[in-house]
């Protein structure tokens, strides 16, 4: 009888820190050319590596770990000059090798790999590439002519955003800056170009926009002040990434009064879902009213869904003159 208790108590030992132990669900996103995510229950006291290892026997997803536990590549593509792999637990950049981070229940990792200095970070902010480049060969032509004079930087033009009718045409450039350096800086930019009546083009001002203090005016009934007016650059799917462009136009669909469309994607924040910060072009539905630029930041969750968060005019003549 003494040896059946011993044995019982062996098993029931072994049950407890088995079969038994409390189970966490958390959750594991994924981004590289393609985006997976996955759900997954384990035991209590698990670390991120064992998320990583249940995220590997259940999709196409590989790594490799140096000897001290970092990440050194996934699934074939490695840390090198151009960027790293990070992990975000809930939004917060993991600072500790992914075996030595023990999850709680709910809690999220985002593993993505992040540009180096090319794509700079500014306040968690990643400044968006250009979309698209939407110039006529006057325009086009205008713009390289004008941009000689500026040296130690590159200018790549998106669109005009609006023009001005003087003794000839100012022309607004929204364009992307980037210093020529060993670390190259990059932002939007507002590049207000002078073509005289003889067709000459002469730069006028440069602006940045600010990501994290871009100016906007209150929302008004008057016409954009200073006679300019915005051009047809705003349209549909035109934001350069197929998950920016496809949380949009779900943040819109319930809109109503005001269509807007996109001009460019300006900056995306990685969190517990991801913001994005964008230059759009929005109109009165219905009426002859003219259009206007505005700054619009929208929030897509991980399940899909899509909020507007703000939306504010742009303040274009802080960035002309």
């Amino acid at each position: 009888m003494k040896k059946i208790t011993v044995i019982l108590l062996a098993f029931l030992t072994v049950l407890s820190l088995t079969g038994c132990q409390k189970k966490i669900v958390t959750m594991m996103n994924f981004k590289d050319v393609t985006e997976g995510g996955m759900q997954a229950e384990l035991k209590e006291k698990s670390t991120i590596k064992d998320l990583f290892d249940a995220y590997a026997n259940g999709a196409d997803f590989t790594y490799v770990l140096d000897e001290e536990g970092y990440i050194v590549s996934i699934n074939g593509k490695e840390n090198d000059e151009f960027g790293r792999w990070e992990v975000l637990l809930n939004g917060e950049l993991l600072d500790d090798v992914i075996g030595n981070t023990v999850l709680n229940d709910g809690d999220i990792c985002n593993v993505t790999y992040i540009p180096n200095d090319d794509n700079p970070i500014v306040g968690g902010w990643e400044i968006a590439e250009v979309a698209r480049q939407d110039l006529t060969e006057d325009e086009k032509a205008n713009f390289e002519k004008a941009m000689e004079v500026v040296l130690g930087e590159d200018y790549e033009p998106v669109c005009v955003i609006a023009t001005q009718l003087v003794s000839g045409m100012n022309y607004a450039y929204l364009a992307r800056r980037t210093t020529v350096s060993e670390k190259p800086d990059s932002c939007f930019c507002v590049v207000t170009i002078y073509v005289n009546l003889d067709g000459e083009a002469e730069l006028k001002t440069i602006d940045d926009i600010n990501i994290e203090d871009i100016h906007t005016i209150e929302e008004t009934d008057d016409q954009l002040l200073g006679g300019w007016e915005v051009t047809d650059t705003g349209k549909p799917g035109t934001l350069g990434s197929a998950e920016a462009q496809a949380s949009f136009d779900k943040a819109v669909e319930e809109l109503v009064g005001v269509g807007y469309n996109p001009i460019q994607l300006l900056a995306s924040q990685l969190v517990n879902g991801t913001n994005y910060l964008a230059l759009v072009r929005g109109k009165v539905v219905g009426t002859d009213s003219a259009p206007e630029l505005y700054i619009m930041r929208w929030y897509a969750e991980l399940d899909g869904t899509s909020t507007i968060t703000d939306i504010q005019k742009l303040d274009l003549n802080y960035y002309v003159e």
